[in-house]
């Protein structure tokens, strides 16, 4: 596997990590005051679980964002994804072809050296082996078989991310108010700023 495959693997297994480290929702309301607040049968809750976001995005491409009411970033997942299984197939094909073409030429060679005398069937399969011709044909096989591992990396790590994206996506849902994202200028003349807002509403007890 390239290091382009082993990067996105191993950044799609911290994105596990990092998830399965997030306390549950019924751990964040256990932090929030209580008292005035809403009874616990009138707050909000998301069409699905975390968990089970997660889970139905590791199945399906989509999937969990589509049950957590996000279709936009579920079909954002779904093309992604859709689109690197087919770069996988293609890329599988093209493998194929040069495998096939590569034992074409070797074959041609073979019947180079029997012309010329070689009889051999260690010689033979050694000299058409280590033919430039066919030796090209192998240098693009590995470069075909390379292609293939990474495209299989990219739709692993895509995999991992959204399911984590959906995970997400499930807990904002619990929230009765929308978190907000601007995109503000920054300092310079190339810098920009993310503002993530949501609005509290009035603790009870204070400025009363």
């Amino acid at each position: 596997m390239t290091s382009v495959g082993r990067g996105l693997l191993g950044l799609g297994a911290a994105l596990v990590i990092l998830i399965g480290a997030t306390p549950a929702s019924s751990q964040v309301e256990n932090l929030l005051p209580t008292g005035d607040g809403p009874a616990e049968e009138d707050v909000v809750r998301g069409p699905v679980s975390p968990a089970g976001a997660f889970g139905r995005s590791l199945l399906v491409p989509g999937w969990g964002h589509f049950a957590s009411e996000s279709p936009t970033r579920g079909a954002f997942y779904v093309a992604a994804q859709s689109a690197t299984m087919w770069m996988i197939f293609k890329s599988a094909s093209k493998r194929r072809s040069a495998e096939r073409l590569r034992e074409l030429e070797r074959v041609a060679v073979k019947s180079e050296l029997r012309l010329s005398g070689v009889q051999n069937p260690d010689s033979l399969r050694f000299l058409s082996d280590n033919d430039p011709r066919v030796q090209g044909w192998d240098d693009l096989r590995e470069t075909r078989s390379q292609q293939v591992e990474d495209w299989i990396s990219l739709g692993v790590f895509l995999t991992l991310l959204g399911a984590a994206d959906a995970f997400v996506a499930a807990h904002l849902a619990d929230f009765p108010e929308p978190l907000s994202i601007d995109l503000l200028p920054g300092v310079g003349p190339r810098e920009v700023e993310f503002r993530l807002s949501y609005p509290l509403g009035r603790i009870p007890g204070r400025w009363e």
